[in-house]
């Protein structure tokens, strides 16, 4: 059982409504927004707006979004795809003759119709009783007037200023050519201009002004043009589910990873994990070699289901998971590379004392995205569409009007139909196996939200080219002779800060018996606010 007082800081907790983001600015103004009577779409759509401002490398209005909505009236589970698809001109051919070998990893050609306004306006019609207007005014506010700049944006400028060439983003971000330094008022009066039209015009990235400033910007090695961004549209659906010890664990559907953390709580049913010590060599080996096995077929399967055919009930059928345990040595880790751990995202979860609860990541993939702004808006372009393949043969190969697959996912997890948790974290690739970590630390070791987030985590993949692809990280804070014992089963363990923001950033909401809990990731520059 978990170590009483472990946490450096006891959960926030409310009864009416609470907000659990990466940035106090944000989460104070969704918590205004449920204080004022609104709910928790109201509220999710302000949050995301002042983090579009406050942290730019992570999330924005030019990324995407996918969220989890639970609606205490009907006690359901919404799914929204708020993601964008790639461009008409997409194709394999068309990158052969550019003479491209893949697509591209920054620029105007990794760029994918950025989905996210319209999942805001898709929320809203639905869920939301609050203006857009309203909601987007404290947003608009921190961008026109400026806020406190963190270390997390001040190192992520300088850190891709080395590889972004933009000159409209290095005007934006380096202003004069001076760098952005901890606790600067940083401003971005073309990001308020343009929150200020969208309030007005949700159109305005798919029809409007920034639609034309984004075709003209892309129009020579993009491959978006003007009817790729009329066209798009969100959708909503229903999430994929699985149980796992009496609770109902569910998470975003592809293109998403989300099977990839439904098949990992499967294939650990089969063990009574809660009987190893937290973080022991046994507990650590065991999470580990089953994400391994969900990361394996997440690999193999997962794309646009418009596009692609994936199995999602073959592959959480529980016999299934009882068929891949065989893989499973106890003594010895098995080798599976997969993709990048590092991303530029944001999770958040919202609740109200009525029960409702929404959980939602939004992205611009990698740090700061494409690295790419549509000039005199302000707005930074997502890179999602680096995340297609060239593999004629894979289910995500790169193709016009598709989504890529994303390695973005929220949960949300009822007992009896109820909730009593809500889940997101950024993390790139690592975000279903930082998602098995926290959910289980809650299910099987009975922690509290903030001791659950807060708890060492492990992340395996290489971060920089040339890694070995096996590499495995592990915070410091978990024992010398447990890394040792790892190191002796097989696992290439790197040891790493005690508190290491690329192990994400993740943010949480329990309910029980009406009071809200708030979990924020000591990792980043969360805060969880109630009352």
């Amino acid at each position: 059982m978990p170590q009483i007082g472990y946490a450096q800081r006891q959960a926030p907790m409310g009864r009416r409504g609470m907000v659990a983001s990466c940035h106090p600015s944000a989460s104070f103004a969704g918590v205004q927004v449920l204080e004022a009577g609104g709910t928790v779409a109201d509220a999710a759509v302000a949050t995301n707006a002042v983090l579009a401002v406050t942290q730019p490398n992570f999330c924005g209005v030019g990324g995407d979004l996918f969220c989890l909505y639970y609606d205490a009236a009907t006690r359901r589970v919404h799914f929204l795809n708020g993601a964008g698809r790639s461009g008409s001109r997409a194709a394999l051919a068309e990158l052969a003759r550019r003479g491209l070998p893949a697509v591209p990893f920054l620029g105007p050609g990794s760029v994918s119709v950025p989905g996210v306004t319209r999942a805001w306006r898709m929320l809203l019609e639905r869920f939301g009783t609050r203006p857009l207007p309203s909601l987007l005014a404290p947003a608009i506010h921190y961008a026109r007037e400026g806020f406190p700049i963190s270390d997390i944006v001040c190192q992520a400028v300088r850190e891709r200023i080395e590889v972004i060439d933009d000159a409209e983003w290095r005007r934006v971000f380096v202003p004069g050519g001076v760098f952005p330094t901890r606790g600067d008022c940083f401003r971005q009066p073309d990001l308020a201009r343009t929150l200020a039209e969208l309030g007005e015009e949700p159109d305005l990235f798919y029809r409007g002004r920034v639609a034309r400033a984004i075709a003209r910007r892309l129009e020579d090695q993009g491959f978006l043009n003007p009817a790729d961004l009329a066209e798009h549209s969100g959708q909503w659906g229903e999430p994929i589910q699985t149980s796992y010890r009496g609770y109902t664990v569910y998470e975003t559907p592809p293109p998403t990873q989300g099977v990839a953390a439904l098949l990992t709580l499967n294939l650990l049913e089969g063990f009574d994990l809660a009987a190893h010590p937290i973080h022991s060599a046994e507990h650590l080996h065991l999470l580990l070699e089953m994400t391994k096995l969900a990361y394996a077929d997440r690999d193999r399967w997962v794309a646009d289901p418009e596009q692609a055919r994936v199995p999602v009930a073959s592959l959480l059928d529980k016999a299934y998971a009882a068929r891949r345990r065989a893989d499973f040595d106890p003594e010895k880790a098995q080798s599976h590379a997969w993709g990048d751990p590092d991303g530029g995202t944001t999770g958040f979860v919202v609740a109200d004392g009525r029960g409702n609860l929404i959980s939602v990541i939004q992205s611009l993939y990698k740090s700061f995205g494409s690295g790419v702004i549509p000039p005199g808006t302000g707005v930074v372009l997502h890179n999602r569409g680096a995340y297609f393949n060239t593999d004629p043969a894979h289910p995500n190969c790169f193709a016009p009007r598709k989504r890529p697959f994303h390695t973005l996912l929220a949960c949300v997890v009822t007992r009896e139909e109820r909730p009593v948790l809500g889940y997101s974290t950024m993390g790139g690739d690592g975000q279903a196996m930082f998602h098995a970590q926290g959910l289980t630390n809650v299910l099987d070791y009975g922690m509290e939200i903030q001791e659950a987030i807060e708890r060492p985590r492990f992340m395996y993949g290489p971060l920089t080219p040339g890694e070995p692809a096996d590499v495995l990280r592990v915070e410091g804070r978990v024992s010398a002779p447990v890394r040792e014992e790892l190191a002796r089963r097989g696992h290439s363990v790197r040891a790493v800060s005690d508190w290491f923001s690329q192990m994400g950033h993740a943010q949480g909401i329990t309910l029980t018996d009406g009071t809200l809990a708030g979990g924020a990731d000591p990792r980043g520059d969360g805060a969880a606010l109630g009352f």
